[in-house]
């Protein structure tokens, strides 16, 4: 079990006390939610909180995401580990803090917006798999991921309330403390949260140090006022600093990754007119990301020190408009607009003043959009949803900077000229679903969407090139993703059992495909990683249920499965999950519960090994965790859990492969080993 390696952070130890001695009685703990991504009313979505997690404290928000069915994650470090929601992943997925976007600073996506939320601070996650609304942004063809604070609602009670806890475990995470604290007078509030998270590099389940360290310290303040019980005005603040993180997957760490975010909000939903309710957000997001092959390892040559830092400002703002014209109509509408600015480039520290070349130019990305979504009650037990969004988007850089895409001599000149053109288009998406109950118990449903992707500013305008060569390069050219998807599932709920089947298609023109160059851009070094359209098609199952099958006594399991393939070349797509699930069992008593479950996933055969994003054919694997918990007062709760308990080595298929100097670069990144894990929650 590694119990030398059990060192709890001291900070952890003090506090933890602390919790314990000081806990009070204010109010009781919410129900224990038994087990994470538990099945919600609405099909496609499920909502998870902190709380509900029986497995090991996770380093990372998208490693926590994991927990919900059909979502699987890319691991190269404890932090940045990268969502994936039935097969699309990074700007496939539209992912919210709090109502705004915030975009990361690393072109290999060592930070995730998923990366900057830390999950304590936030009252849920809510996760819509597929298309579900217009109303979230342009895209969004994987689904969307809503990280949601309800601190207004909360603010009607007056006084102080909030929550702290403190966690530890024996392999990875050594301590990890959080604060959140609202005090209202039932009009005026302040909200306070923060968190500090300390972790060493894990070990894999042969015993091998998997670099991967991290601290995080993030924190902000909530201030608002409630006019009334239907409208008021908000105001954030926000800060993430995460430092000294090592990457076994990539060929750089990151000393530096610092966000600020700031949003603001106004809404009345009892105008009373023609116009009910009205909802206006604006946020602006700044990320400072540096990255190098140096400070955090051994290199010993400083003829190839290189540091690549790089800035991200993301500006945002939606108008939201309800309307009912009718008792069983709902209208939303507006508008919204974004606008990310990304600049990163390469140099050598000992002169800095000369930029080697830029990974992004100055690379701008705007767009405004309108949307309009309703909600129809057909009759009690039929609901139609439909939406609506067009966008006119733009992507430019700037053409005076010297060794970009656009002026560097080693690029094409074709791929140069493109490049200082600005890339316009008008993208036209919607939506169509269907509830029909066919009894109490039974509830059928079916959904087309179509929605358009754009290409990001990696795919678009990356280099990375050496005296010898380019060995990555944007393609400006791109043409937007067209995703046209169905559909279609069954619902029910009878004699303590609930489940849910889906069944999905995803029919995309223009697919944006990450592939090794081998002739297809002339000029350009064959092992160079290039972007370029294909058709594809992904298409999968679902299937989840629950079984309450005697008092205290709670089985659940999960399965999915996604397929995709590139059908211009007759590849399969690199990066795909293979099936996988799992099963489990807990018993819960009058202040205590217990439980078990196995997670697994079978051998992934279907990979793309020409595009040198998938190396192997990732084995299958079984790993079975332990959890169990204590109430010590009615608002103060002990969890203890032993994830991996067998110290089984596995990876997922969708980790990245090693960087060369930790690894085979042909192998998978594996998950922890054996983990003893403990965490104590108060609320107040």
């Amino acid at each position: 079990m590694h119990l030398a390696r059990f060192r709890p952070h001291p900070i952890t130890l003090g506090i933890l006390a602390s919790a314990v001695i000081g806990a009070v009685q204010a109010d009781e703990l919410a129900p224990l939610q038994i087990q994470a991504g538990a099945l919600g009313d609405t099909p496609n979505v499920e909502v998870i909180t902190a709380a509900d997690i029986d497995t090991r404290i996770p380093a990372d928000a998208g490693e926590a995401l994991r927990e919900v069915n059909g979502v699987s994650a890319s691991r190269m470090s404890q932090h940045g580990v990268d969502p994936i929601i039935r097969g699309q992943s990074a700007t496939q997925l539209n992912v919210l803090l709090d109502g705004g976007y915030v975009h990361g600073g690393c072109p290999n996506r060592m930070d995730p917006p998923t990366s900057f939320a830390s999950l304590n601070t936030y009252d849920r996650v809510v996760v819509e798999k597929g298309v579900q609304s217009v109303q979230h942004g342009m895209g969004g063809s994987g689904g969307t991921v809503l990280f949601e604070r309800d601190t207004a609602s909360r603010a009607a009670k007056p006084g102080l309330q909030g929550q702290a806890g403190v966690a530890t475990s024996s392999n990875g995470v050594n301590g990890a403390v959080y604060a959140d604290g609202l005090f209202s007078n039932g009009k005026a509030y302040l909200r306070a949260f923060g968190e500090y998270l300390d972790a060493d590099s894990y070990k894999d389940g042969a015993g091998r140090t998997v670099p991967s360290a991290t601290t995080k310290t993030s924190g902000g303040v909530v201030a608002g006022y409630r006019i009334s019980d239907h409208a008021g005005v908000e105001g954030t603040f926000e800060a993430s600093r995460q430092d000294d993180t090592l990457y076994a997957g990539a060929d750089m760490d990151s000393p530096k990754d610092d966000m600020n975010a700031y949003r603001l909000k106004y809404w009345n939903q009892n105008l009373g007119g023609a116009i009910d309710g009205v909802k206006a957000e604006a946020w602006h997001a700044k990320v400072e990301h540096l990255m190098d092959n140096y400070s955090l390892r051994t290199n010993s040559n400083p003829a190839m020190y290189r540091a690549a830092p790089s800035e991200v400002t993301t500006d945002g703002a939606r108008l939201t408009l309800t309307s009912k014209p009718a008792g069983n109509l709902k209208l939303d509408y507006g508008l919204d607009m974004q606008k990310v600015d990304r600049e990163g480039w390469v140099m050598n520290p000992a002169t800095p003043a000369n930029k080697l070349f830029w990974l992004w130019p100055a690379a701008e990305l705007s767009s405004m959009g309108g949307f309009v979504e309703g909600l129809y009650g057909i009759s009690p037990h039929q609901r139609l949803k439909a939406g609506l969004r067009v966008d006119s988007v733009t992507a430019n850089i700037d053409n005076n900077l010297a060794n970009t895409i656009a002026t560097h001599m080693m690029v094409p000149v074709n791929i140069r000229e493109e490049a200082k053109k600005d890339q316009d288009n008008t993208a036209i998406g919607g939506l169509l679903r269907y509830e029909h109950d066919l009894s109490k118990s039974l509830t059928a449903f079916a959904g087309v969407s179509r929605s358009v992707r754009q290409p990001d500013a990696t795919e678009r305008y990356v280099l990375k090139a050496s005296p010898t060569g380019i060995s990555w390069l944007g393609n400006p050219a791109l043409d937007p993703e067209v995703h046209h998807q169905l559909d279609v599932g069954l619902s029910g709920k009878a004699h303590g059992i609930k489940w849910e089947a889906v069944v999905f298609y995803d029919d995309v023109s223009n697919y944006v495909l990450r592939d090794i160059n081998n002739g297809k851009v002339a000029g350009v070094a064959n092992t160079a990683t290039i972007y370029r359209n294909v058709d594809a098609t992904l298409f999968g199952a679902e299937l989840a249920g629950q079984w309450m099958f005697a008092p205290g006594w709670h089985a659940y399991g999960a399965l999915a499965y996604v397929n995709g393939q590139n059908d211009t070349d007759g590849r399969s797509i690199a990066q795909i999950p293979p099936l996988n699930g799992r099963v489990g069992a807990d018993y819960t008593g009058a202040n205590w519960h217990a439980g078990g479950r196995v997670r697994f996933a079978a051998q992934q055969h279907e990979i793309d090994t020409a595009s040198g994003l998938d190396t192997i054919q990732t084995p299958e694997y079984a790993v079975l965790d332990l959890y169990g918990g204590y109430d010590f007062t009615r608002t103060t709760r002990l969890k203890i859990g032993i994830d991996n308990v067998f110290d089984r080595l596995y990876a997922e298929h969708v980790n990245r492969a090693y960087a060369g100097v930790f690894g085979n670069p042909s192998d998978r990144i594996y998950e922890p080993g054996r983990i003893v894990w403990a965490r104590l929650d108060t609320r107040f």
